[in-house]
């Protein structure tokens, strides 16, 4: 539910939002409802088409994730062997290891035959490491020979992996190119409608017009310059290269990740072990 509330307010609580619907309530003021409707309604639609997209995308992750929930295999205290899931998982348990297995936690080896651990995932070697009774097991490696005991000794956030998840969390994703083009665009004519707002209300002051009809000339000139249809058009244009690429099987989290990928020239990668495989292979090449 956090996750939703966040992916909410980030789209329905920003700058321009509450700047256009601040213009709203003075035409309701000014009994201009129609116009303060249509404002309201343009900038609503923006805002949830990006909550849409995003809240879409996190519902399908999750289903994915339960779907393929891994589980880890658990000595019990009479030598029976369960599978359990990895959330489960404590301080103290025994883990039962084979080949092919990913490791669900760090921990220590109880014993082993011909234990060999796949790291790259953390160090970006693809060399197999050897693993003897003592040694030092990570969460998120993989074991690619041998069998082994091994005892828990860190789980979740507190793993190796789990603390470099955690310091990855904290990276802001920075604007795209459109992204800053149109807050710059909104910004500098957000400042020009009330400049244009000051003056009207100089010029009209001096004529001796009423409050009420200096206010109305002020919001129709705000809307003018203010421009809100741009933000929607924008939303429509990435929302439509969303619905092409779930055709294609592919499923963007975020509708600005859509102009990200647009922009993609040159992706350079440094461990090719962290990779599906340490050999780098042309298949082909596709124009998008």
């Amino acid at each position: 539910m956090k996750d939703y509330l966040a992916i909410i307010r980030r789209n329905f609580v920003s700058p321009i939002v509450l700047a256009i619907l601040l213009l709203a309530m003075a035409l309701v003021y000014v009994q201009e409802y129609r116009d303060a409707w249509f404002i309201s309604f343009v900038i609503m639609v923006n805002s949830l088409i990006g909550a849409v997209q995003e809240i879409r995308a996190k519902r399908a992750l999750r289903k994915l994730e339960l779907m393929s929930a891994p589980r880890a295999r658990v000595v019990q205290a009479d030598g029976t062997v369960t599978e359990v899931l990895y959330d489960a998982l404590q301080v103290g348990d025994t883990l039962a290891l084979h080949t092919g297995d990913e490791l669900p936690a760090d921990g220590v080896v109880l014993d082993a035959k011909g234990l060999e651990v796949n790291e790259s995932m953390l160090t970006g070697e693809s060399a197999a490491v050897d693993k003897a009774p003592g040694d030092t097991i990570y969460a998120a490696t993989t074991v690619v020979a041998g069998t082994a005991h091994a005892r828990v000794t860190a789980v979740g956030s507190a793993t190796k992996a789990g603390a470099i998840s955690t310091v990855l969390k904290q990276y802001a994703p920075q604007p795209t190119p459109l992204q800053r083009a149109i807050q710059r665009a909104i910004t500098v004519l957000t400042y020009g409608a009330v400049v244009l707002a000051l003056l009207i209300f100089a010029r009209y002051h001096l004529a001796g017009l009423q409050a009420v009809s200096i206010l109305k000339t002020i919001i129709t000139a705000a809307i003018t310059v203010v421009p809100e249809g741009l933000l929607l058009a924008s939303s429509l244009l990435l929302a439509f290269g969303s619905l092409r690429l779930a055709q294609a099987k592919v499923l963007p989290q975020k509708l600005s990740a859509i102009e990200a990928m647009a922009l993609l020239g040159v992706l350079c990668v440094d461990k090719t072990g962290t990779l599906t495989s340490d050999d780098v292979t042309f298949e082909q090449a596709a124009s998008f």
